[in-house]
């Protein structure tokens, strides 16, 4: 039941119903009848409860037997392998600066998500195909052979080019 559980939370969190009134912004009368079973919260309460004892509104409402704050035991797997193991990428931890860039990867929105993927994705590719296709290369290019790039080249050694 509703009004055990809010007892036990409340209980469990260390709160008098007082306390819990001024969290969730209601009065301690209204903490006191939903304990006692003669009411219950209203949404914005439900929502208020929910967040002050990181539990889902569907854990309040005993719609599910697991807490917000419990993953599911699959991801509870990964991270005990993930703490035991670190982060990896190909077998390799990742360095601080790849962990960070995961996270804010992570916070951008979708769109932008993709935007960030095609734009490493053309950095990749253009270096895995080698920069020598590149026009760059042709200029710049450090080499020990004289003979690269269009200064390199018979027409201009001739001035012809």
């Amino acid at each position: 039941m509703f009004n055990t559980l809010l007892k036990e939370l409340r209980a469990k969190n260390g709160l008098t119903q007082g306390q819990l009134a001024k969290a969730a912004g209601v009065s301690p009368g209204n903490v006191g009848d939903w304990e006692s079973g003669k009411s219950k919260p209203g949404y914005n309460a439900l929502a208020s409860l929910a967040r002050i004892f990181d539990v889902s509104a569907d854990y309040l409402l005993e719609l599910t037997p697991e807490k917000k704050s419990d993953p599911p035991t699959e991801l509870r797997d990964l991270d005990e392998i993930k703490a035991s193991q670190g982060l990896t990428c190909d077998g390799l931890p990742l360095s601080e600066d790849e962990v960070d860039l995961v996270a804010m990867y992570r916070l951008l929105p979708p769109s932008h998500r993709e935007e960030l993927f095609d734009l490493v994705y053309f950095k990749y590719k253009r270096h895995v195909e080698e920069k020598k296709e590149s026009i760059y290369s042709t200029y710049f290019c450090e080499s020990d052979d004289e003979e690269s790039g269009p200064a390199g080249s018979r027409e201009a050694r001739d001035g012809t080019a």
